[in-house]
């Protein structure tokens, strides 16, 4: 499957993180799911790393971000939005993983952002084959399938 991990599951997924969202990074690769990013998120992704609670919290140095980011352009999927696709949604900044998910045809999108709940959104995603799950309920599935897999 292919699917799109928002910004604010990334963050929480960086190497210095412990975590239900690091251990979803590491157990959608070990399934094999395509993970795909486009420029405009690493960019996003970068900054925010950057912001001083978040470098209190997980204690990143300038090249641990830039490492964190070199891991995840060879782990995933490269693709390039069409930025030019209106997206409904509140938060501009949720612009470009839209546009990412539908330009790299995405089966989900995992986020926190309850934005993307909001029912244009869902609507408009849905159209597009693409469902919206968080990072627990995307666990659950993932571990289910797993075990199904292993009986």
């Amino acid at each position: 499957m292919r699917l799109v991990l928002d910004v604010n599951i990334l963050v929480r997924a960086n190497d210095r993180a412990a975590g239900l969202a690091r251990e979803l990074l590491r157990e959608l690769l070990r399934q094999g799911w395509t993970i795909l990013l486009s420029g405009e998120m690493l960019v996003e992704l970068a900054r925010v790393l950057r912001y001083p609670h978040l470098q209190a919290r997980y204690n990143l140095a300038e090249t641990d971000i830039y490492d964190y980011i070199q891991f995840l352009r060879q782990a995933t999927e490269r693709v390039v939005p069409d930025m030019a696709l209106a997206v409904p949604i509140r938060d501009v900044a949720d612009t470009a993983v839209v546009q990412t998910a539908i330009a790299g045809e995405a089966d989900l999108i995992c986020t926190l952002d309850t934005d993307f709940c909001d029912v244009a959104m869902t609507r408009f995603l849905s159209q597009a084959g693409i469902q919206v799950l968080d990072d627990v309920a995307l666990m659950q599935m993932l571990r289910a399938s797993a075990r199904r897999k292993n009986s």
